[in-house]
């Protein structure tokens, strides 16, 4: 994936996290982990989780989060097998990458097989359909940005019916989806620009996290947009997570 240049805030994937649950006790990989923002609060319920991911920085934060984090070059099979051995998950998470690779399934089945008896998969993927991405082309606009669905990174664009191809496609069987809002999510790179403005220096990633701001939004306003998405998800939501298990 390409390297970025510009001012990195750690986001935390909410509906992840409550598809998730209270689940404890499993054994987790986390694809492509990052910073394991994400997993790492998967792994305060008393989960076992394995991060890996082919930036060492992200690797070097990772290993601090979570149980065990692996360098490596995701998209060589022999790179991570050499790396993860003969380990076996309970959980595989691809949380917001499968789009950054020309051939998200091939990645996917190269992991799928480290899937335990009765596992289950987590995958979470931007959506193209997002009210904003339709309204920037009925004006002619297709302007990519350093976040969001128009990721200058993104390689592939999933809709709710093509991200459901995506997991047929790799063999799995989704048993429930879940969205995260975005009817003021495309103001967010914008919000992040203002908060990086307004501190001077560098900012840790995870100081937008820990912000009043963004803690009033999570406890005031996401719950409120959560539930109006979910009348026209197809439209308002930004993120779609899927749940599924391979196809018997």
């Amino acid at each position: 994936m390409p390297e970025r240049s510009y001012q990195y805030h750690e986001d935390i994937n909410i509906g992840l996290l409550r598809q998730w649950g209270k689940r404890t006790k499993l054994r987790v990989l986390d694809v492509a982990c990052g910073f394991a923002t994400t997993s790492a609060e998967i792994q305060k319920l008393g989960n076992h989780v394995t991060g890996i991911d082919i930036d060492p920085n992200a690797v070097s934060v990772a290993a601090k989060r979570l149980e065990r984090a692996v360098l490596a070059d995701l998209v060589n099979p022999a790179d991570v097998d050499a790396k993860l051995g003969d380990s076996r998950f309970d959980a595989i998470i691809f949380a917001d990458v499968l789009e950054h690779f020309s051939t998200p399934v091939d990645i996917m089945r190269h992991y799928l097989p480290r899937l335990a008896d009765d596992g289950f998969v987590l995958v979470s993927l931007p959506n193209v359909g997002l009210w904003s991405v339709r309204l920037g082309l009925l004006t002619g606009r297709w302007n990519y940005q350093d976040t969001g669905v128009l990721d200058r990174t993104h390689l592939r664009f999933f809709t709710r019916r093509t991200a459901r191809e995506l997991l047929d496609e790799a063999g799995l069987a989704p048993i429930t989806v879940r969205y995260n809002p975005g009817i003021a999510r495309p103001f967010v790179p914008l919000a992040k620009k203002m908060f990086s403005q307004n501190h001077d220096g560098a900012q840790p990633p995870d100081a937008l996290l820990k912000s009043r701001s963004y803690r009033l939004y999570l406890n005031l306003v996401h719950p409120i947009e959560r539930a109006i998405a979910s009348l026209w998800p197809g439209m308002l939501a930004f993120q779609m997570i899927f749940e599924a298990k391979p196809a018997r």
